[in-house]
């Protein structure tokens, strides 16, 4: 078969491939039987998208609703599949004036409407231009950006928060990372070694394998992309090798790899929702604390409920009798002062139980006249937020459901259905320091009601996961706290939800979140905490007293007689 009879036969393939995609759509359409869905919002936005070096993709326009196929018209049925059969007609036009179809994949779309080139050339001006080749001017010593020590079982980073995680075992998707980019780096020997490209006499004696790797450098730039720096061992050092550190420098070679970002690529655009907000469903556990929870009802008004929002649920499970009359009595007259009437009150006599108190305020909704599903968030009672927080909570939370997409294809409109991935959103929320410490040493306000973010004040709890804005759906599906060990009062619950989250199907979003704050409380250890529980405790509770700065001030510095600063016992 000659080239020309061949490029023929890759160009007819080309065409039926998008064929076959609309013919699987169109009978989709007519077969596919969805239940519960929305009426359909009509779109006008059409956009054609080029994947690098790649072929045509088309940009999904996610509307938030859909009507189901079965429920559609017969006449709109007839509507859609006829404008199937006009596409595939014009593909056909398309083909018998041009003798086929033009090259694909030579072009992206960037955000500034031109096309930029995708090919071996745009990939090497950038290997020209990056840091690795051409140095770069750094305006101050906070723009550069460390690099982290590896090797094969190790990674030494920085990036660590409040954990101090000074070294770990790569896992993940960056053990992935790092093992392709040896990989690769080990091919790259090779095959100059093959060529004798290489200097002797590792050559001709020895091939490179991933026991050669020494160490390795990395680094992740925004601009330029994943920078990869690699030492071997050069060649095979016989035993009366001397080992005086000039051998060992002249016994290795480095490698240096850059994996270049590719340039931006509309992938999806989501309407505004088109209905009513969801219903978010405050639960917050409790267990005395009377003061605190008056705190909380203050900060609720005051943050939430003059700022308008509606559409806003508070279930509040009490465990034990003593103080569940004040709770009662405080809500009634919360109620009053506010004229928010949209809260339940559950009582539990036995012993608290974050995770039961949880489970229980989820499961409780089944008796609520309201709509079956709700938005929940998995709450504190000393936790402070907003509503710029609840509306994050509502953007950052999807449940799992059919949704109704249009597909623009050469700027035809297509219609599909799909399951969209259930999302969940985990805030890492702002600590707050024992406000008697930061106010003795930093200028910057702190009390309860107003929060401020410094490194003087607080911390990101990066290794807190208890508050959860889910579905309740998706929560029950996982089954939420069960399998878990409910009977203990404190830590542990709320790592054990956030396994299950990401161990499933669900998208899980987890970011630094501005308006979420864990207020500052005297925390209590007791002896009758397990042993592991107990350590977590006390260590929870020294990370929360004050930063590494403010403890030192507090240990070693000393007045004018020579005697050191203490908080008295009802400051800690």
């Amino acid at each position: 078969m000659n080239r020309s009879a061949r490029r023929v036969l890759l160009r007819l393939f080309l065409l039926a491939l998008p064929l076959v995609v609309l013919t699987f759509v169109a009978v989709s359409l007519l077969s596919s039987n969805v239940d519960s869905l929305h009426s359909h919002n009509a779109l006008t936005f059409a956009s054609k998208v080029i994947q690098p070096c790649g072929s045509q993709l088309p940009l999904e326009i996610v509307a938030p609703t859909a009507p189901s196929p079965s429920s559609l018209p017969h006449e709109e049925l007839k509507r859609q599949l006829k404008q199937l059969k006009q596409v595939i007609s014009q593909l056909e036009d398309r083909l018998r004036l041009q003798g086929g179809i033009a090259p694909v994949g030579v072009a992206v779309a960037s955000n500034n409407g031109n096309d930029v080139p995708c090919s071996i050339t745009y990939i090497q001006k950038q290997i020209e231009q990056s840091e690795i080749e051409k140095g770069k001017k750094w305006h101050n010593e906070y723009e550069i950006i460390p690099h982290s020590l590896f090797t094969l079982q190790a990674y030494y980073s920085t990036e660590a928060g409040m954990g101090r995680r000074v070294v770990e075992r790569p896992i993940g998707s960056r053990r992935q990372d790092l093992q392709e980019a040896v990989s690769s780096a080990l091919s790259v020997l090779n095959n100059n070694r093959d060529r004798g490209a290489l200097p002797q006499p590792a050559a001709k004696t020895k091939r490179y394998v991933a026991s050669d790797f020494v160490e390795g450098l990395y680094r992740l730039d925004p601009i330029e992309g994943t920078q990869y720096e690699l030492w071997f061992n050069h060649q095979q050092q016989p035993a009366a090798a001397s080992t005086d550190n000039h051998s060992k420098r002249a016994n290795l070679v480095k490698v240096s790899l850059l994996r270049p970002h590719a340039p931006l690529v509309a992938v999806r655009l989501e309407q505004p929702l088109q209905f009513e907000i969801p219903i978010v469903n405050i639960i917050v556990p409790l267990s005395g604390r009377l003061s605190a929870f008056e705190s909380f009802l203050n900060r609720f008004k005051k943050n939430v409920l003059t700022a308008g929002q509606s559409r806003i649920h508070l279930t509040v499970v009490f465990f034990g009798d003593k103080h569940w009359n004040e709770i009662q009595r405080e809500m009634l007259i919360f109620e009053k002062a506010s004229g928010f009437s949209n809260f339940h009150l559950l009582n539990i006599n036995s012993t608290f139980s974050r995770a039961r108190g949880l489970q229980v305020g989820v499961e409780h909704w089944e008796n609520s006249p309201i709509e079956d599903d709700v938005l929940i968030f998995l709450c504190d009672v000393d936790v402070a937020f907003d509503s710029a927080f609840l509306e994050r909570c509502r953007r950052n939370a999807q449940p799992k459901r059919i949704q109704y997409i249009l597909v623009y294809y050469l700027m035809q409109e297509l219609i599909s259905f799909r399951y969209t991935v259930g999302q969940a959103y985990f805030p890492i929320v702002f600590s707050q320091y024992n406000p008697n410490v930061t106010r003795r040493y930093t200028r910057h306000r702190d009390d309860s009601q107003v929060p401020t973010l410094h490194k003087d004040t607080g911390f990101w709890r990066d290794f807190g996961f208890g508050m959860v804005c889910t579905y309740r759906s998706d929560f029950l599906s996982l089954g939420g706290f069960h399998g878990g060990d409910e009977t203990t009062g404190w830590g542990g619950e709320d790592l054990f939800l956030y396994r299950k989250y990401i161990r499933s199907t669900m998208r899980v979003i987890r970011a630094p979140d501005k308006n979420i704050f864990h207020l500052w409380h005297p925390k209590k250890c007791p002896n009758s905490l397990g042993p592991v529980q107990r350590r977590d405790c006390l260590q929870s509770r020294g990370r929360n007293e004050a930063s590494y700065d403010q403890l030192a001030l507090l240990l070693f510095s000393a007045d004018a007689d020579g005697q050191s600063h203490h908080l008295s016992e009802s400051e800690i």
